[in-house]
């Protein structure tokens, strides 16, 4: 197994660890937040795509030392959403909408 270019050390934490999120409920699943502000003077020449490269090193780590799943949840301050955290969302949705007997759409709509 190579690691090289993956975060081993031991104090790494991400912010959410679910099991069964997207399989059977031995799976498990690391979420790390990051919410991206596009009129931020640091982050003019960047977009919310850039900020979810940023978390490559983790989505590594979770592979290959946790051997588990990794959504990146990269939200804009604007509203926006990187493709990773609008398909957990909607998942999330989905299982919540299951669980509480509720329409999924109802779970979506604030």
């Amino acid at each position: 197994m190579s690691t090289h270019s993956s975060n081993i050390s031991e104090g790494v934490r991400l912010d959410i660890a679910i099991n069964g999120f997207w399989g059977g409920s031995r799976e498990k699943t690391f979420s790390d937040v990051r919410v991206f502000n596009p009129h931020a003077p640091s982050n003019r020449q960047s977009s919310i795509t850039q900020s979810y490269r940023r978390l490559r090193a983790y989505e590594r780590r979770i592979r290959e030392v946790e051997h588990a799943s990794f959504t990146p949840l990269v939200l804009s301050a604007c509203g926006g959403l990187a493709t990773g955290a609008s398909t957990f969302y909607k998942r999330l949705a989905s299982l919540l909408a299951e669980n509480w007997e509720s329409p999924t759409a109802s779970l979506l709509v604030g």
